[in-house]
């Protein structure tokens, strides 16, 4: 059995129950907020998973194809069309290479941070559904049908990090799961988008706002009773949670962590704004989530973030010249910025953020190789992954996708290399190699980490 956190918001009266009946949501448990001016002293490790929603087209960024060895002309022979030449005068009409790495000319300014990262490419979806294949990502399992099968990676990294974080695990605008054989408390907070987190925390929490006058008038009254009385009240431990969590949230919202969040305030983060390039009401873009992710991790609200950092992508039209382009460049430049952030800005402890943050982008399959009759791109099994950060052996090149088609080659595990003998690369490959590069135990996977990615 396992909990979903839903693609739409979560409603705070939800929010508030499922913290009272677990305390999951939050990850206060016992702890409390004492434990956040000692977060220095525990620090270890951070973890971003970045998405990019609706299946994203490596020929223009992170799987390309250089246009003199195949001209659209030719894409009946070689089943390859990058079609560069239809995309708007602001991008680049061919490859662009760095850091001995090649890219699509939508990469942006992420081909400037490529001493930071290093690319997964060929991996077999198995799969051209959506939710299939974000699902498969998320767990780094196949699912059973369209269901999700196994927690999500982020839930099993927030289980192994240390508690000291009043939000355990921060989804922001996609899907979370959890096991019940998984710590509850590292169930995802759920959240559409950072005005709905810095609502959640500023809000006097505690009993929520919907519940029956009736039995919020006995709770009430139980509380003031000695303990001794209250055993024999009859609403017991539920009540004595709602109490608990009452305590607890006011101490994280005397925190005042929503301070963090308040991109609309006109001074206090005018200085993030600008790092990431979004105006006061640009919050919900790749840009503003950025910087939700870093604020985030640099506030000590959380060890463990998950956003959809771009989405919309699914373009079976001639929207795509338009449109899937500078979505792609808009989410490569908000990943460049948060690179730049965690890279500059020292973490608790020494050392950059940067260096303790271990960062995964990915969506849930490529796009065809060709362009189809409406001038768009359908679905494609390829797909490929970005990793970056601690842990990860920055400028590396793992795997391919053939030159008739971009069919995922298979590889040599051990070393990443193209190999017909080799092993067809699958997303839990990329999952195991992230939990690794981030010194955590990935044997839920059943599935092994790629050497040449590890530092």
């Amino acid at each position: 059995m396992m909990s979903r956190a839903p693609h739409d918001s979560l409603s705070r009266r939800r929010f508030l129950a499922t913290s009272a009946a677990g305390l999951g949501a939050l990850g206060l448990g016992p702890l409390g907020l004492t434990r956040l001016a000692h977060a220095a002293e525990d620090l270890d490790r951070y973890f971003v998973f970045l998405y990019f929603e609706g299946g994203w087209d490596h020929l223009l960024a992170l799987d390309p194809r250089d246009p003199a060895d195949f001209p659209d002309a030719a894409a009946a022979e070689t089943g390859i069309e990058p079609a560069y030449s239809r995309l708007d005068a602001s991008f680049p009409s061919g490859l662009v290479t760095a850091g001995g790495m090649t890219f699509g000319p939508a990469i942006g300014d992420l081909a400037g941070f490529t001493d930071h990262l290093s690319l997964v490419r060929g991996i077999n979806m198995a799969t051209l559904s959506h939710e299939v294949g974000r699902r498969y990502f998320l767990t780094g399992r196949p699912p059973s049908g369209t269901n999700a099968r196994g927690s999500s990676v982020a839930t099993l990294a927030a289980a192994q990090t240390a508690a000291d974080r009043p939000v355990r695990n921060l989804v922001v605008k996609t899907e979370s799961y959890i096991e019940t054989t998984v710590d509850p408390s590292a169930a995802a907070m759920s959240v559409a988008s950072s005005y709905h987190l810095a609502y959640l925390l500023q809000e006097s929490l505690g009993i929520p706002t919907g519940i029956n006058p009736g039995v919020r008038a006995a709770l009430e009254a139980y509380w003031e009773q000695p303990a001794d009385a209250r055993a024999g009240a009859g609403l017991g431990t539920l009540a004595d949670a709602y109490r608990t969590n009452r305590v607890q949230a006011r101490e994280l919202v005397e925190a005042q962590l929503h301070t963090h969040f308040n991109f609309e305030e006109p001074t206090m983060l005018g200085a993030v704004r600008a790092h990431y390039g979004f105006d006061i009401g640009g919050a919900d873009s790749a840009a503003g989530r950025a910087a939700l992710v870093s604020q985030a991790l640099k506030s000590g609200l959380t060890r463990v973030a998950s956003v959809e950092l771009v989405g919309a992508l699914d373009h079976h039209d001639d929207s795509w010249s338009r449109e899937h382009g500078p979505a792609l460049r808009r989410g490569f430049d908000a990943l460049a910025r948060l690179l730049e952030d965690l890279r500059d800005t020292e973490a608790p402890g020494g050392g950059s953020y940067l260096d303790k943050t271990t960062i995964l982008a990915f969506s849930e399959f490529g796009r065809s190789a060709r362009l189809n009759v409406r001038g768009g791109r359908d679905h494609l099994l390829t797909n490929c992954a970005l990793l970056a950060g601690a842990g990860v052996a920055p400028g590396q090149v793992v795997g391919a996708s053939s030159d008739l088609g971009m069919a995922p080659e298979h590889i040599d595990l051990a070393t990443g290399a193209s190999d017909p003998e080799g092993i067809s690369l699958k997303p839990e490959h990329v999952m195991s190699t992230f939990m690794a590069a981030g010194g955590l135990d990935a044997s839920d996977l059943q599935s092994e980490p790629i050497p040449a990615l590890l530092a």
